[in-house]
């Protein structure tokens, strides 16, 4: 999507966090006793003036980007992101969240990290925790269908690799954006400013079968059963 110049797609998104700071600093005696003593006669409303802080955050961060359109990368979803948004009035807005089968997920974790067999249980366990990578996306996923529905795009992860010029066809017509004629294959590397190579295949389109010597256990199989029977209905 970036490769549209009135697009800009950011990297992982520290806003959440910045909400929630900003949010909680409510919760300190600091805050309290600015909130009863320190109040001008003329402007006695002052907690509205510190929610404006707060409503202001997307604009204010991204103020110097030239691009029309921004898609802020976050899991904006989640429970807690989500009750943010509602209580800032920053509702409706659009979703997307791209899904991929449980058991794809997973072993691509376990791969990744390099999780002895003996500890695929406990590494479950920690991703699918409220915190955890898996069980945070699922969480938005939920949440998501649950409240806000009309304004979500599921995008399955076998759509985007198999028919990348539809599935983004598909985003634009549901962000109501103009079409950008996209070249789906020898991508420009990613930069990362020196900071650590990135290094992705930009010249084949072909799948990869990774060795599958990797076994989910049957207890946590039964345990997630409702998010594996999500993920693989949302992944279809």
């Amino acid at each position: 999507m970036n490769q549209n110049p009135n697009f800009y797609v950011s990297p992982n998104s520290f806003l959440p966090e910045v909400f929630q700071l900003l949010h909680r600093t409510k919760e300190t005696n600091q805050y309290k006793d600015w909130k009863k003593l320190d109040i001008d006669i003329n402007y006695n409303d002052n907690e509205k003036y510190y929610d404006n802080i707060i409503k202001n955050t997307f604009n204010n961060y991204y103020s110097s980007y030239k691009q029309k359109h921004i898609m802020d990368q976050a899991r904006w979803g989640a429970p807690g992101n989500f009750k943010l948004l509602m209580h800032y009035n920053f509702l409706p807005k659009k979703f997307i969240i791209l899904v991929r089968p449980f058991e794809d997920i997973l072993k691509s974790w376990i791969r990744y990290y390099k999780v002895p067999n003996y500890r695929v249980s406990k590494f479950c366990d920690e991703q699918m925790t409220e915190h955890g990578a898996m069980g945070q996306g699922i969480l938005a996923l939920e949440t998501l269908l649950e409240h806000h529905k009309d304004n979500l795009k599921i995008i399955s992860y076998d759509s985007l690799c198999n028919k990348p010029k539809e599935t983004i066809a598909e985003l634009y017509d549901f962000l109501n954006i103009p079409f950008y004629k996209h070249k789906f294959k020898n991508f420009s590397q990613v930069d990362t400013s020196g900071i650590k190579p990135s290094i992705i295949r930009t010249n084949k389109v072909e799948k990869i079968n990774y060795k599958d010597d990797i076994i989910i256990p049957e207890n946590i199989k039964e345990k997630y059963k409702k998010q594996i029977v999500l993920l693989n209905d949302c992944s279809r």
